[in-house]
């Protein structure tokens, strides 16, 4: 298997499992907000943390995983070993 097939698929890989990740921290993040939001519209206090580090980590996680698995998916398959040394297509 060429480094390139490889470094494909690995890049696949890990852009979909910071995909995944990436989503479940923006879906604790905005469980958060919306607790932040339920304790303002009822008028009551309440000890919240602060949901932008979730946020922002779960935007910046899917951005970046977006990027690998396009860029595995994108990155250009190897000629055959045949095609390659002659310049002919194989027959």
């Amino acid at each position: 298997m060429s480094r390139m097939k490889i470094l494909s698929i690995a890049a696949v890989w890990l852009g979909v499992l910071m995909l995944l990740v990436g989503l479940g921290v923006g879906i604790w993040g905005g469980w958060i907000a919306y607790w932040h939001f339920a304790a303002l519209s009822t008028g009551r206090s309440a000890e919240f943390d602060n949901p932008l580090f979730q946020l922002a980590g779960a935007g910046a996680l899917l951005g970046l995983g977006g990027f690998l698995a396009g860029l595995g998916v994108g990155l250009p398959k190897p000629k055959p070993a045949t095609e390659a040394s002659t310049g002919k297509p194989a027959a």
